[in-house]
């Protein structure tokens, strides 16, 4: 387990909010999303960054199976290979190619990095909350039909990359 420094947890929550960050997962069969949603912070007495992944998603099948993701926040603007990365499925093309971007081994989990981004945050997967478990208190909470799982991710190792 690792602990995010004060700044590199503001760094994550200011691009998380912004542009986005790039979210890269698995080993034999990589692949990379984009993220604007997730929550840091500790759950259950760790240090935990919570993922939502629609189980439409080609990642959500991957971290599903290797129960771990790695966080990429990009140290440049990198505003359109995250627009386009939204754009393209992982199921038809493989990202880190199309993006031109370039992939490097993770230092904790079994899955890979983006040699452009900066701060890098890899995460074993501890429990995953579907949507069907969630009880809203709210009305209309989440539409059920476009509702994530959430991925609750211990912090393995936080870097600059």
């Amino acid at each position: 387990m690792s602990d995010l420094t004060d700044k590199q947890a503001a760094e994550l929550s200011s691009k998380l909010q912004s542009t986005g960050v790039f979210v890269t997962c698995g080993k034999s069969t990589p692949n990379i999303m984009v993220t604007h949603l997730g929550a840091l912070g500790k759950l259950w007495g760790r240090s935990v960054f919570m993922l939502p992944i629609r189980s439409s998603k080609y990642s959500y099948q991957i971290v599903t199976q290797t129960k771990s993701f790695a966080l990429n926040v990009p140290v440049r603007d990198m505003r359109t290979e995250i627009a386009l990365c939204d754009t393209i499925s992982g199921f038809k093309c493989n990202k880190f190619e199309t993006l031109g971007l370039h992939p490097k081994r993770a230092k904790s989990i079994e899955a890979y990095i983006l040699g452009e981004c900066g701060l890098i945050v890899e995460c074993n997967v501890i429990a995953a909350i579907p949507p069907e478990s969630v009880t809203p208190f709210v009305p209309n909470l989440f539409d059920a039909a476009r509702a994530h799982t959430l991925f609750v991710g211990e912090i393995a190792n936080a870097y600059k990359n």
